[in-house]
């Protein structure tokens, strides 16, 4: 796994087989996951790489993580529980978890038409 934040958005998280080449999924995303790490800073928020992914803190508390899959990326919150969704854009992460957790994308330009939401959905969570 990466231990540099710079190293996910330029070679991907390290996981698996596909790390630092052209089919490793953080690349086919590159231009969303770029956005939305530069939502998560413009909120104010520290940027640490946790288990091998960009992840977002406030307060000492983490916020966000950001995902890359070969069908979608994602902006998975830590409390989402705690969060209201007025916009309707949180999703379950599987079939199992209690709450949803995520904001998942399946093109990048969904992120730049979604960016005044992500942001508020960011003010919120640094609230709870």
């Amino acid at each position: 796994m990466i231990a540099e934040i710079e190293d996910y958005f330029a070679k991907g998280c390290g996981r698996c087989e596909r790390f630092d080449t052209p089919d490793c999924s953080v690349m086919g995303w590159a231009p969303g996951l770029r956005l939305l790490r530069q939502i998560c800073r413009d909120a104010g928020l520290a940027e640490s790489v946790k288990w091998g992914h960009p992840c977002y803190q406030h307060a000492g508390r983490n916020i966000a993580i950001i995902g890359a899959l070969r069908a979608d990326f994602r902006l998975s919150f830590f409390n989402a529980a705690l969060m209201a969704d007025p916009d309707g854009v949180l999703e379950r992460q599987g079939p199992n978890t209690r709450h949803p957790d995520m904001i998942r994308f399946t093109s990048n330009d969904q992120v730049d038409r979604m960016v005044p939401i992500v942001s508020a959905y960011l003010r919120e969570a640094m609230a709870h």
